[in-house]
């Protein structure tokens, strides 16, 4: 529909123009066009106001109605048009963010991307997680560290840090940001990194595009629970990573109290606040009561308390 209109108008325009040249070229014969316009003698009253005027009434009804159609129908269809870009704009975003995401080379193609910025190589082909080696500038040590998945991770921080409206601000920010002491390095071109903002849109765009409901066996353990959601961070079997280790008895002396343990996995940590008995929250530890019920939640945490 907008394209017709749009043909519509462009072939009047045309017609007009056309019309306008034929008119000035079958004018343009005779001594009449050597006189100079404003020496040449007017039109009498007669012509004026009968013949010329009709003419201009004419024109003036045909141009009224024109866009009396036009105008009216182009609107109607606007609402429309802004849809279908908006959408347009949606999937080309998708895309760019799919190959933004993706490895530089398609690991079983041998495929060129030259578009990868390499978060697979970490985070999995489809975002299920991986693992990744990371030295500790602090320490100078070498460690293979869990990396989070991230088909679930507007999820885990369905209820952001404080400071963040919803989870996609605060994703958008770790990636642009980085974690400090973490393998997670910054990508934001305003903090030093690679990715102009558009690319961080994209990818975002694309994280959200790939989100699952998060799936926990109804017979599963505590030991697999927090394998499956805490080990991204704290390591497998509590060995400790980006996050503290679990192992050693430091639980249960953080948290002499299980039921101040079970709130800080349900409702995360907060940046600057202080839990259990000295600990200072990061905003790192996501609220777990979205995804974890409550009885997974106490089995977790007495496989915490048990290590």
């Amino acid at each position: 529909m907008g394209q017709l209109l749009i043909a519509v108008l462009v072939g009047g325009i045309a017609a007009g123009a056309a019309l306008v040249v034929l008119r000035t070229r079958s004018g343009s014969s005779g001594n009449k066009s050597k006189v100079p316009p404003a020496l040449r003698p007017a039109d009498i009253d007669a012509v004026l106001e009968s013949s010329r005027l009709t003419k201009i009434h004419g024109w003036g009804l045909a141009l009224t109605l024109f866009f009396a159609f036009f105008m009216p129908a182009y609107w109607v269809q606007e609402p429309q048009n802004r849809r279908d870009n908006e959408e347009e704009f949606a999937e080309e975003s998708l895309h760019r963010g799919e190959r933004y995401y993706a490895l530089a080379t398609d690991q079983q193609t041998g495929e060129a991307n030259p578009d990868g910025k390499e978060c697979a190589r970490c985070h999995g082909v489809d975002a299920e997680g991986g693992t990744n080696e990371f030295l500790n500038p602090d320490t100078g040590t070498r460690s293979i560290v869990q990396v989070p998945e991230l088909k679930t991770v507007f999820t885990r921080y369905a209820e952001p840090p404080p400071g963040f409206t919803d989870a996609r601000s605060y994703i958008r920010e770790v990636i642009e940001r980085g974690r400090p002491g973490t393998d997670m390095p910054t990508w934001g071109a305003e903090y030093g990194g690679p990715l102009t903002e558009q690319e961080l849109d994209d990818i975002v765009n694309w994280l959200e595009s790939v989100q699952e409901e998060p799936q926990v066996g109804a017979d599963a353990t505590g030991d697999q629970i927090f394998n499956q959601f805490c080990s991204t961070c704290h390591g497998i079997g509590g060995a400790g990573g980006s996050g503290p280790a679990m192992r050693g008895g430091g639980t249960t002396a953080q948290f002499p109290n299980i039921e101040d343990h079970k709130n800080f996995v349900r409702e995360g940590s907060r940046a600057g606040q202080p839990y259990g008995t000295s600990g200072v929250g990061t905003g790192a530890m996501p609220a777990w009561g979205g995804t974890l019920t409550d009885e997974q939640i106490q089995l977790v945490v007495d496989y915490e308390r048990s290590l």
